[in-house]
């Protein structure tokens, strides 16, 4: 009998099968030692890294953007928090250990994936039927039946599902990118907010020498009973110094809240300290607000997921309108034939045949609501990128504007504001030695004083987070190389950090 043969035939086919499924870990998904993360540079537009084999990679894309993906998932932890930092090293080390960021990456990966499956072939089907009870024929009895068929899809069908499939996996590495600069944003404005606390500290300690000479000088005046000096202005003077150590007191507490929202978007313990640095570099947007708009058209990754959604979805117009049209089965089936037959001229001769088949696409209703489904989706995408292309337009022009008014109140501040303030603060304090201004015009001169460093530092913190805002909105770098340092951190006054309250 040949039915052993036919057997030993199926059992490697089906071995072979088992064989090629690997338990060895995906190499997107393998361990590996971190290396150094490249410095982030929002001016590189380009299209990202393709995970896609060779052959699935398409030829050009609509994808430019600032892409990330080619670092390593996790990045070790830089040494020197505790010292001052540069907020870039902070967003280097957030972009390979963000959850949020790893969580969209392999999203994009598993889409991608996707697309050698799409323009696959379906699985031939090998099936062997063993008669149980042998069909005699004149050549012998029917013993053993192999037959082997593939399913061709119709023309031009697989090609459409893996442009579906490429689309979709576009679009999610466009959302990747998306994801990112929503990262870079959220560890600069955390980062910017940190800079103002340690500035606000900063400028409390370091015109509290001022205050407590302004108690010397109502102290001496009251002793030596100068007219019009009385105790009560010594008193009004130490009540302004409790509040300034009670003041410090939030501050140092509103820092150790800013550290644990870095902290957090790192993806480190929430006590983890940070320290800014304290002389603040001053970017400067290059572009007006209407270029800016038209940059965001071939930057903004949310709108580049956007246009690969709408592309995706009227390729499964496409896809739907193919179902019309059958599919093609073909096959080859042999019959072993035993020895014994009733034929002296075709006896344990084996037979053979070939398939050739299609299904009926009969069903249009059902054919009909996948068409209308698609088309109404790739409306609905097409409406959506109208909607998203209008909310970052109004985005980028309202972070424009609020970027050119912190920014032109800087400039008053600094060159009128507060060189006057500090003069008239000198004056004061002279006047009030001398008797020629009374006690609560110096402490509102002197209050005055603190309070417009303070805002100094706070504008300046809202304008590097309003850039980095736009850049989000935009897609790309805005900003040219930093030209101008913070010109507050010249003042000769010194900060004496020996009079720092404990809390």
């Amino acid at each position: 009998m040949k039915c052993p043969a036919a057997l030993i035939l199926l059992s490697i086919a089906i071995c072979g099968t088992l064989i090629g499924c690997s338990t060895v870990e995906p190499a997107a998904t393998a361990r590996h030692e971190p290396a150094p993360l490249a410095a982030p540079n929002p001016a590189n537009i380009n299209q990202p890294p393709s995970l896609l084999p060779p052959e699935e990679q398409p030829q050009e894309s609509s994808v430019k953007q600032v892409s990330y993906l080619s670092q390593p998932e996790q990045q070790d932890k830089p040494e020197g928090f505790a010292r001052p930092v540069h907020v870039e090293a902070l967003v280097q080390y957030a972009l390979g250990n963000n959850p949020q960021i790893q969580t969209t990456r392999y999203r994009a990966r598993s889409l991608a994936a996707r697309v050698p499956q799409a323009v696959s072939f379906p699985d031939p089907k090998l099936i062997t039927t063993i008669f149980t009870e042998e069909i005699q024929t004149a050549a012998g009895p029917q013993e053993i039946a192999l037959s082997l068929s593939q399913k061709l899809p119709w023309f031009g069908k697989r090609i459409l599902r893996g442009q579906v499939a490429r689309q979709e996996a576009q679009a999610a590495y466009a959302q990747v990118v998306a994801e990112e600069l929503k990262v870079i944003e959220q560890v600069k404005r955390a980062y910017f907010d940190l800079y103002f606390v340690q500035s606000a500290i900063d400028e409390t300690l370091r015109l509290q020498p001022r205050l407590e000479d302004i108690i010397e000088i109502a102290r001496a005046k009251y002793e030596t009973h100068v007219p019009g000096t009385g105790m009560e202005d010594v008193l009004q003077a130490s009540v302004e110094l409790a509040k300034l150590k009670t003041t410090l007191i939030r501050l140092e507490q509103l820092k150790v809240e800013v550290q644990a929202r870095l902290a957090g978007v790192l993806h480190l313990p929430p006590a983890t300290p940070f320290v800014a640095v304290s002389k603040l570099q001053r970017t400067r947007v290059v572009e007006t607000a209407q270029i800016l708009v038209r940059l965001a058209e071939s930057c903004q990754p949310r709108l580049d997921a956007a246009r690969h959604q709408v592309a995706r979805d009227s390729s499964s117009i496409a896809l739907a309108c193919k179902d019309y049209w059958p599919d093609v089965t073909v096959g080859f089936n042999w019959y072993e034939i035993g020895s014994q037959g009733l034929s002296p001229v075709a006896n344990g001769r084996d037979a053979s045949s070939l398939v050739l088949g299609v299904n009926l696409p009969i069903y249009r209703r059902r054919l009909d609501a996948a068409v209308r489904q698609a088309r109404h989706k790739t409306s609905s995408s097409r409406y959506q990128y109208a909607a998203t292309r209008d909310s970052i337009n109004t985005e980028i022009q309202s972070l424009y504007a609020q970027f050119q008014q912190q920014h032109q109140i800087l400039v008053v501040l600094d060159a009128e504001i507060l060189p006057q303030a500090r003069q008239t603060l000198e004056l004061s304090m002279e006047s009030y030695r001398t008797g020629r201004q009374d006690f609560q015009q110096l402490i509102d001169v002197y209050r005055s004083l603190l309070d417009f460093r303070i805002e100094y530092h706070r504008r300046t913190a809202t304008r590097e987070q309003t850039i980095a805002s736009l850049e989000r909105a935009v897609g790309c770098a805005v900003t040219a190389a930093p030209n101008e340092v913070d010109p507050i951190e010249a003042d000769p006054e010194p900060i004496p950090r020996g009079n720092r309250p404990t809390p």
